[in-house]
Parts: C-alpha cells; structure tokens; sequence
C-alpha cells in the first residue's frame, strides 16, 4: 500500500513540476496581481508596449527558442523582443497588429489559442487596451 501512495505522490509531483514549466517565467503566481505597466501617452513601441509585450509575451515567443518555450511555438520564427524581424525568416513584434485587432487577447482565433496562455503571466486589462490602442493606430514605434 506504501508502495503505492508513493508512486501516487511522485505522479503528482510531476505533474505539478510540468503545469509550472513552458512560459512559466512569470511574474505572478497564487492569485497575485501580475505586474502592470502604465504607460503616459499615446502607447508606441519605444512608449511602454515594448515593456509589456517582452515582459508578457516576449518569453515565449523569441528567437532562438528559450527552455520557456512550447513545442508547438518553436517553428513560428516570432521574435516579441525586437520591433523588427531580421527581414528574412524571422518577424518582429510589428506583425501583432492584425492579431491584436483581430481578438487574440480575448478569445483563441481559429486553432490559435488565446494569449497570453493560462500559465503565462497575464495582462492586465489596461494593458489590454494599450495593446488595442496600439494595434489600432498602426503598431507605431515611436
């Protein structure tokens, strides 16, 4: 019986160990409010959205892939760290205008799923707006 109550205990271990793993470098965890960034004026990438999409967005997906990382997102080649892609494979936060228009930070689109992902830090609902703010003026970078 010993036996398997520990074989039990290990299974829930790892489980617990997987569901803190893929973009779990977050900034909020036990029902915590996540970090914000307020952002003064009209949001622009150089005016506070680069700060929010590194922060919430940018740990997964970056180029080359961090251990942070799904499997299913490591062959998108979309680097949220920097403005602009590489102007070859890679492309650049500046692609996330007709995502964010299109309702991604509401609702999953199609097969993709809704962002951020449950484990991921979350966005505020301001900072939703910014984004939305920003999307709809262009993705301007400064």
């Amino acid at each position: 019986m010993r036996q398997a109550w520990r074989k039990w205990g290990v299974g829930i271990g790892l489980l617990l160990s997987l569901s803190m793993m893929g973009c779990s470098n977050a900034d909020t965890l036990g029902g915590e409010a996540p970090d914000e960034t307020v952002i003064t004026g009209t949001p622009t990438w150089n005016n506070g959205i680069s700060e929010i999409v590194q922060n919430k967005c940018g740990t997964c997906h970056v180029v080359p892939a961090t251990e942070y990382t799904p499997a299913s997102i490591r062959s998108y080649n979309l680097n949220l760290n920097v403005y602009a892609g590489d102007n070859s494979t890679v492309r650049g936060a500046d692609n996330l205008g007709s995502w964010i228009t299109g309702g991604i930070l509401e609702q999953p689109m199609g097969s993709i799923r809704q962002m951020p992902l449950d484990y991921a830090t979350p966005l505020t609902d301001r900072e939703i707006g910014y984004l939305q703010t920003w999307a709809a003026n262009g993705v301007p970078e400064s």
